[in-house]
């Protein structure tokens, strides 16, 4: 259902009374995991719009109408559902992926003043720098684009018409592209792409993008949890065996010397079904990690609770009635998002 259609029918709900009646209506036990990227305006971005999944405000109002409505877990106990030691309840547990800075200025000041625990993963490398990772590096070269029709090769032929289909839409069909098994090769991708947009790659930053270590540790005296999100942001499926470890004890090295405590989950970059295999979970284990997230949508039911697919929602900027609809509704019939 097209995302215009949703938003209608949540207003329609809210108006009518509906979705007041949904949420006291009796909830499946049903562990529901939402992720967020970036708290702030996606307007004020020349990079990715589609990695912000709120702004500050409306982070706080969904924050605090969570905290009313369901039992706010902890990734301790969300773990111990997960593994069947402790007895699963309706619960929700707010996770973050990437360490933008904003997780630290926006997101963590709100969690903090609500008392709600959150989850942040990051990629190790990332931590304190000023990097600009791939999404948002092809998401400049397409907003910048001279041309209004774009025609790539590699890794098969593609052609996405800006003007018919809208850049949002673009760019996200590019990025998909970029991340399937095909694209073997990214630093052709991106070549390809510049020169099929006519528009450079974005200049080096010069502003810090990323939290830094003393930021997170700060959070994590005050009750946040972290994870791995490995230590490149590798999508660990495209990687040989080896490789994957390395990413993997690499990044739970670094955490566990800057933290000093044991750090043994991690998420999956990009999260969808293909980025991570058996493989990958057998190196999960071995380098002595209890559960992983993924992120292709869905609830963690009683018997389908699985530590290293932990299923998670993404949360895009929704307006307030259809993230009251999507939750209520998730959590009496325990499926996917609305």
């Amino acid at each position: 259902m097209p995302a215009g259609k949703r938003e209608f029918l949540a207003r329609l709900s809210a108006r009518t009374g509906f979705t007041s009646v949904l949420a006291r209506m009796p909830k499946r036990r049903v562990l529901m995991i939402l992720n967020y990227h970036r708290i702030g305006n996606s307007g004020d971005t020349l990079y990715d719009p589609g990695v912000f999944s709120a702004t500050a405000e409306e982070f706080d109002e969904q924050v605090g109408f969570l905290k009313r409505r369901f039992h706010m877990a902890g990734l301790d106990e969300a773990v111990a559902m997960a593994n069947g030691e402790s007895p699963l309840r309706t619960s929700v547990l707010i996770t973050f992926d990437d360490g933008y800075l904003d997780n630290y200025t926006s997101a963590f000041p709100v969690l903090r003043s609500h008392g709600v625990p959150g989850l942040f993963f990051l990629p190790t490398a990332f931590v304190g720098t000023c990097h600009l990772p791939f999404w948002d590096v092809i998401a400049y070269i397409v907003r910048q684009s001279r041309k209004k029709v774009i025609c790539l090769e590699y890794p098969e032929p593609a052609r996405f018409d800006l003007e018919t289909e809208g850049v949002p839409n673009s760019l996200m069909k590019i990025l998909r592209l970029y991340k399937s098994p095909a694209t073997t090769q990214p630093d052709r991708f991106l070549e390809d792409l510049q020169n099929a947009c006519q528009s450079p790659a974005p200049p080096p930053e010069s502003e810090r993008r990323f939290l830094n270590w003393e930021e997170a540790r700060e959070m994590h005296r005050a009750g946040m949890a972290f994870g791995s999100h490995t230590h490149n942001h590798e999508i660990l499926s495209k990687l040989p065996p080896a490789r994957q470890c390395e990413e993997l004890r690499q990044s739970r090295q670094i955490l566990e010397r800057e933290f000093r405590c044991p750090i043994d989950v991690l998420s999956y970059p990009d999260g969808g079904r293909n980025a991570f295999s058996a493989e990958t979970i057998d190196a999960l284990r071995q380098n002595g990690y209890r559960a992983a997230f993924s992120y292709y949508g869905g609830m963690n039911r009683p018997g389908e609770l699985r530590p290293f697919d932990l299923r998670r929602c993404g949360v895009e900027r929704p307006s307030h009635a259809r993230f009251r609809l999507q939750t209520s509704l998730a959590a009496i019939a325990g499926k996917g998002w609305f």
